[in-house]
C-alpha cells in the first residue's frame, strides 16, 4: 500500500502518546489537565454550552476554596471576560461535546471540569498530534522526499523531541494544536503557491487567523509565505504580474482570516461593548538583548540540550537542495526571526515546561529541513547510517524517559543546572540530594530585564 511506511511511523507515534496518557491518568486528579492557561483556553465551551454565562456573572463556579473553574479578568464597570482568546476553544470542541455526553450519560458531574472532560481534552491532543504529523508527512511527500525519509522524520519529530510530552503528559497545553495549525499553514502555502486555488487560499488563510487566534507571536510564520511568494514569483514573471494575477486568490486568505476572528470579535463586544480588546500580557520583550545562547544551550531550559534532535534540523538547511532548495532561505529566515523573538521575551525559559516549549509550534516547519539531514544522511555509507540510527534511537528513548523523570519532577521545571542534570541522569526519581542543586530563576530581575 502507498505511504505504508509514513503512516505506520505516525501510528507508532500516537500509541506512545496514548499510552503514555493512560499510564499517568492524570485526568483523574483534581489540579492536572485543566490547569494554568487551560482555563482561559477552554473556559468559553463550559460557560457558554453549560452554564450559559459567557459573562461569567452568575457564580464564582468554585469547585472547592483554592479551585476556582475560571480564571477571569476585570474588564470595567465590574464586568469579567475569560482571559485568553477562544482559538483553543475552538479545536477543543468536538471533544468538549463528547465529555459532556458521556458525562450526562454516566455518574460524573456534567460540569465541564470532571474527569470525562478531561479524558476527552487530552484524546484531542493526540488527535492533532495525528493530523500535525499527517500534514508535515504530506507536505514531505510532496516536496519528494522518499516514503523513507519522511516516515523517519514523523517518527523522530514525534518520538524524539518533546512534541510527545505536550501532546501527552502536559497536554492539552497550546504547542500540538499550533504544531497541527502551522503544519497545515506550511501544507497550505507549499501547495498555494504551485496552485492558487480557492481551496488552498481557504486552508491558508483559516490556518492564519486560529494561529494568530492562539498565540500572535506565531504570525510569524507569515515571513515563510511571504518569502516562498517573492521566489516563485521572481520564476514566474516577477512580483507585480504574480500579485496581479493572484489578487482574488490572495483576498480570499485575508477573508478567511478575518471569518475565522469573526466569533472571537462578537465575544468582546458582548462583554466589552468593543470589537477589540487588548488582553492584558504577563511581561515584556526585551529586543535589544535576547538570550540566544541560553535559550540554546542553557542547562536551565536549553533547547538543544532537552531537544538535541534539532540540531539536525538546524544543519538540514543545508542540504535543501534540488526541488527544495527555494525553501532554503524560507525556513532559515523563519528559524532566526522565531529564535529572536522567543528568546526576547522577559521569561525566555517559559516557566514550567519541559525544554522549549515555545518552539514546539516551529517543529513543523523544521521538519523539512530534518528531512533535508535525514536525506542526506541516507545517501551516506552504512556506518554513518547506522551511527545516526543508534544515535536516533537513543533520542528516542532519552526524550521519553525525560518525559516521565518530568512528570516525576526529577526534571526540574525551571531550576536544572548542569551538575544536576548528570547526577540525575538515567535516575527516574529524585536523587537524595535533588534540591540542593538547584537554582532558581529571580522573577523580579526578569521582568525589569535583568535575564
Amino acid at each position: 500500500m502507498k505511504n505504508k511506511f509514513s503512516h505506520l511511523c505516525i501510528f507508532i507515534v500516537c500509541v506512545f502518546s496514548l499510552a503514555i496518557i493512560f499510564t499517568l491518568k492524570n485526568w483523574e486528579k483534581r489540579d492536572r489537565v485543566i490547569e494554568w492557561d487551560i482555563h482561559g483556553y477552554y473556559g468559553y465551551l463550559p460557560a457558554k454550552f453549560i452554564y450559559d454565562d459567557i459573562k461569567l456573572e452568575k457564580s464564582n463556579y468554585q469547585f472547592a476554596a483554592d479551585y476556582n473553574l475560571f480564571w477571569p479578568i476585570p474588564v470595567g464597570d465590574g464586568k469579567n471576560a475569560i482571559h485568553k482568546t477562544m482559538g483553543l476553544s475552538i479545536l477543543y470542541s468536538p471533544f468538549f461535546f463528547a465529555g459532556n455526553t458521556v458525562a450526562k450519560w454516566t455518574e460524573f458531574p456534567q460540569n465541564g471540569f470532571s474527569e470525562p472532560y478531561k479524558l476527552f481534552l487530552l484524546l484531542s491532543a493526540v488527535f492533532y498530534l495525528f493530523l500535525g504529523l499527517e500534514l508535515v508527512r504530506k507536505t514531505l511527500i510532496y516536496l519528494e522526499f522518499s516514503e523513507i525519509t519522511s516516515g523517519i522524520t514523523v517518527l523522530l519529530l514525534g518520538l524524539a523531541t518533546n512534541l510527545l510530552a505536550y501532546s501527552s503528559q502536559s497536554a492539552p497545553m497550546m504547542h500540538v494544536y499550533n504544531f497541527f495549525l502551522i503544519a497545515l499553514f506550511v501544507y497550505g502555502t507549499i501547495r498555494w503557491h504551485d496552485t492558487p486555488n480557492l481551496k488552498y487560499s481557504v486552508i491558508t488563510g483559516a490556518a492564519a487567523g486560529l494561529i494568530a487566534m492562539i498565540y500572535v507571536p506565531n504570525l510569524i510564520v507569515i515571513i515563510f509565505f511571504l518569502l516562498i511568494f517573492y521566489f516563485k514569483s521572481r520564476q514566474l514573471g516577477g512580483l507585480a504580474s504574480f500579485m496581479n494575477a493572484h489578487i482574488s486568490k490572495i483576498l480570499i486568505i485575508l477573508i478567511a482570516v478575518v471569518l475565522v476572528w469573526i466569533p472571537q470579535l462578537w465575544y468582546w463586544k458582548v462583554v466589552t461593548g468593543k470589537f477589540f480588546y487588548s488582553l492584558p500580557h504577563d511581561g515584556k520583550y526585551f529586543f535589544t538583548h535576547p538570550k540566544f545562547i541560553d535559550g540554546l544551550i542553557s542547562w536551565r531550559k536549553g533547547w538543544l540540550i532537552y531537544t538535541p534532535l534539532m540540531t539536525f534540523a538546524i544543519a538540514g538547511i543545508l542540504f535543501l537542495k534540488d526541488k527544495v532548495n527555494y525553501l532554503k532561505i524560507p525556513v532559515l529566515a523563519f528559524l532566526v526571526v522565531n529564535l529572536f523573538v522567543v528568546f526576547s521575551w522577559w521569561n525566555w525559559w517559559y516557566g514550567g515546561s519541559f525544554g522549549q516549549r515555545a518552539l514546539i509550534d516551529s517543529y513543523a516547519i523544521m521538519a523539512i529541513p530534518l528531512a533535508g539531514c535525514i536525506n542526506f544522511i541516507s545517501r551516506k555509507n552504512f556506518v554513518i547510517k547506522i551511527g545516526f540510527a543508534s544515535l536516533s534511537l537513543f533520542l528516542i528513548w532519552l526524550n521519553i524517559f525525560q518525559t516521565f523523570q518530568y512528570e516525576k519532577n526529577s526534571l526540574h521545571y525551571e531550576a536544572m543546572t548542569r551538575k544536576l542534570y548528570f547526577k540525575q541522569f538515567g535516575h527516574l526519581e529524585q536523587i537524595n540530594d535533588f534540591n540542593n542543586y538547584l537554582v532558581f530563576p529571580n522573577y523580579e530581575e526578569a521582568k525589569n530585564g535583568n535575564r
